[in-house]
């Protein structure tokens, strides 16, 4: 039960990280550079893409991938937190 929470939660949390990573400058000029998209090539031959929206449309599953593996690791870390914090609630 707890596991299909989290999961929900980060489900729920992945476009609030998507939009907090497209809002990095950095990011978004590394992500539209020509070294990205070098990078990406075998991904785009992987799933047969032909033309800049096939490419456009696995870059955005990459960066949604990303946002999920992120907001997954903040749900679990916060959840590490809370017990913890309810442990040292008990033992006083």
């Amino acid at each position: 039960m707890k596991v299909l929470l989290r999961t929900g939660l980060a489900v729920l949390l992945t476009p609030l990280v998507f939009f907090g990573l497209s809002r990095i400058d950095p990011l978004a000029r590394w992500v539209g550079s020509d070294g990205m998209w070098t990078a990406l090539t075998p991904v785009f031959h992987l799933f047969g893409v032909i033309g800049s929206e096939g490419e456009e449309n696995v870059l955005l599953g990459a960066l949604l991938l990303v946002s999920f593996v992120t907001a997954t690791i903040i749900v679990w870390l916060a959840s590490a937190l809370i017990r913890r914090q309810r442990e040292q609630q008990a033992e006083r």
